[in-house]
């Protein structure tokens, strides 16, 4: 009884004293790095922006489409089953701390002979002369195993909290993955609404060819017009509906690809709405350093150099002596209804010490290679940050950009249109060629055309921002 009372004291002891050399918290200041404190190029609005950011399009069928994405999006389900292997995969991992508890039941029966004795052995036994003599046992039991190793260093309890770590760390990938995917969801709706909108404007210049060669044809028929006009007019005719069937096949292919996003059979026919928002979210105010904070997928980067750093601390430990806890308890009894009958009980427990001697230098190796993969997860900390600084910095720049050039383009649209028609006033007066004509329709459509992608650039580039940004995707 005394020594019972002394291992359970030096278990107890060991709990309470296990894992006590700590690691200490990984600090974003080691890494050298010059953040600014503002961006170079200025965030264009300083307003704040809700969870529900695609509200702010006042794009009804937009609202729909995000809905039924989250909802049914075989992508989104992946990620989510993703994020449940990641959380079984932790818990496996951080399994051995605890103790292992292994139940058994048996019942055996075996049978002997005494054939190795000869005849003389079945006599001294009492069996007759030329007769094998032959013993059963049956002998059944409870029992109850276990097994533990006192982690007297810290060892397991740091693969553990690695193993947590890792976990978080997979979460923040798995989250920002999620987000990026319905940024990426949304803008492939809006390329859908521009090609749409392309459609009709390769719709409309068909309508103009169509007049134009009409004209044309109007004035060759009557002697007034050389076939060379008729034929350049027919010529921009038949090419224009080239362009429209070249046109629907972009468009079908777009709603067929937002209907398997939303886990529908893609038949082309997905509903969207017919021209672009003037609405786009604004962006939080924010400085460099904010994303360290913001973006789950620098987060990420943090926690797992925080876990390498663990893992390095259990590899060290593994050069230490282990203490493993071992014990059986039970019943061993005849009779198979005996085996819950306290009276027969027998038990056993006991301390086993393994300490390394001679391995070939594996353990030590072992620690140096996850050293390495400590430094590699800082330099790749380091990695994604700039290129996360980058991101940013050239979304801003680029937001810029397509503001100056949406304001040319919409002058040179109003410019071109009033080209266009002096050029057919012109014409029909006959102070200029065909030529011109049709130079100056196309360059109005194509201009038109240019608008239209630069609106749709626009709102790519602020939901690209808004990503960069982490911001948030509720």
């Amino acid at each position: 009884m005394n020594r019972l009372i002394k291992l359970n004291n030096l278990i107890l002891f060991v709990v309470l004293t296990t894992g006590c050399a700590n690691i200490s918290k990984f600090s974003i200041d080691s890494i050298e790095l010059d953040v600014p404190e503002e961006w170079n190029t200025k965030i264009p609005y300083n307003n704040s922006l809700t969870g529900e950011w695609w509200k702010q399009f006042k794009d009804e069928n937009l609202e729909k489409f995000i809905t039924e994405f989250q909802k049914n999006s075989p992508d989104l389900k992946s990620i989510a089953k993703n994020r449940l292997i990641a959380y079984q995969s932790s818990k496996i991992n951080s399994a051995g701390i605890f103790p292992s508890f292994n139940a058994n039941i048996r019942a055996d029966t075996s049978v002997q002979n005494l054939t190795g004795f000869g005849e003389a052995g079945s006599a001294l036994f009492g069996g007759e002369e030329g007769k094998v003599v032959s013993f059963e046992n049956r002998t059944a039991g409870l029992g109850l195993n276990l097994q533990w190793e006192l982690d007297i260093w810290g060892r397991v309890l740091n693969g553990r909290k690695a193993a947590k770590k890792s976990y978080k760390a997979s979460s923040y990938d798995l989250s920002y993955l999620g987000f990026s995917s319905i940024i990426r969801a949304t803008q492939l709706y809006f390329r859908a609404i521009e090609a749409y909108g392309q459609l009709k404007i390769n719709e409309e210049s068909y309508q103009s060819l169509v007049e134009i060669r009409d004209l044309v044809k109007d004035r060759y028929e009557r002697g007034l017009k050389s076939s060379l006009d008729y034929r350049l007019a027919e010529t921009s005719v038949l090419t224009s509906k080239v362009s429209i069937e070249t046109r629907k096949l972009q468009l079908n292919n777009l709603n067929r690809r937002l209907e398997v996003l939303v886990g529908k059979y893609p038949k082309g026919e997905y509903e969207i709405s017919k021209i672009l928002p003037q609405n786009i979210p604004d962006i939080n105010s924010s400085i460099p350093a904010d994303l360290i904070t913001r973006r789950p997928d620098i987060k990420s980067l943090l926690l797992k150099v925080e876990s390498e750093e663990l893992l390095l601390a259990q590899a060290r430990r593994n050069l230490f002596p282990g203490i493993m806890l071992n014990g059986t308890g039970g019943t061993s009894a005849q009779k198979l209804e005996d085996i819950f009958n306290d009276d027969y009980g027998i038990w056993n427990v006991g301390l086993s010490l393994t300490a390394p001697i001679f391995n070939g230098g594996r353990l030590r190796a072992a620690a140096k290679l996850q050293e390495s993969v400590k430094d590699k997860s800082k330099d790749d900390l380091l990695n994604g940050l700039l290129n996360a600084f980058s991101e940013v910095e050239q979304l801003l720049e680029l937001e810029e950009s397509l503001v100056t050039q949406q304001i040319s383009i919409n002058s040179a649209v109003k410019q071109s249109l009033d080209a266009y028609n002096l050029s057919k006033e012109r014409y029909d007066k006959g102070v200029t060629i065909l030529e011109s004509v049709l130079n100056t329709q196309r360059q109005y459509n194509n201009i038109k055309s240019q608008y239209l992608s630069l609106s749709r650039q626009r709102i790519d580039n602020r939901l690209s921002l808004l990503l960069a940004l982490g911001g948030n995707s509720n």
